[in-house]
């Protein structure tokens, strides 16, 4: 059985967050570290925490090592898109001249860096990564009682008369 310490306020702590952590995992950590605290046996936290032997030892060690900030850690991996190798230069092309649709924006990166990636992906990359957002556009609609020829002049003299 392993020797732990736990000074007063970390077991204040630890009896806090094994009920208020946003994260159930975490909870459950702070439940296995709330009974070794209290001198249980190791099957006994494992029985009333409802996990293997193995986690309890587990949790213990990542205590032992580092303390509630290990406990607390996962280090889970997290995957990387093959694309943000290329983010600089997708976010100057498409800066220079944004694509209109997803499809278009597929065919380009393939063009451009040789990665082909499915319609889904590439728009969680464009609007994640690189902060681009779709914009809905409509024509300008002519006044009813104006001929197109009649409103072209009417918005040019008013762009001239505004400038």
């Amino acid at each position: 059985m392993r020797r732990l310490e736990f000074p007063q306020d970390v077991v204040a702590q630890i009896g806090c967050e094994r009920f208020e952590h946003a994260d159930p995992a975490v909870r459950r950590r702070m439940e296995i570290l709330w009974l070794k605290a209290h001198g249980e046996k190791h099957e006994r936290i494992a029985e009333l925490s409802d996990v293997s032997r193995p986690t309890v030892q587990r949790v213990l060690e990542k205590y032992d090592q580092g303390g509630l900030a290990e406990a607390r850690a996962y280090h889970w991996p997290t995957p990387t898109s093959v694309l943000m190798e290329h983010r600089a230069l997708l976010a100057a092309e498409f800066e220079r001249q944004p694509p209109h649709t997803t499809a278009e924006a597929c065919g380009r990166i393939e063009e451009l860096t040789g990665v082909k990636r499915g319609q889904t992906q590439v728009r969680q990359f464009l609007r994640q990564t690189l902060g681009l957002r779709w914009r809905k556009t409509a024509a300008v609609p002519i006044p009813p009682k104006q001929t197109l020829a009649e409103h072209a002049a009417t918005q040019a003299a008013f762009l001239k008369d505004g400038a």
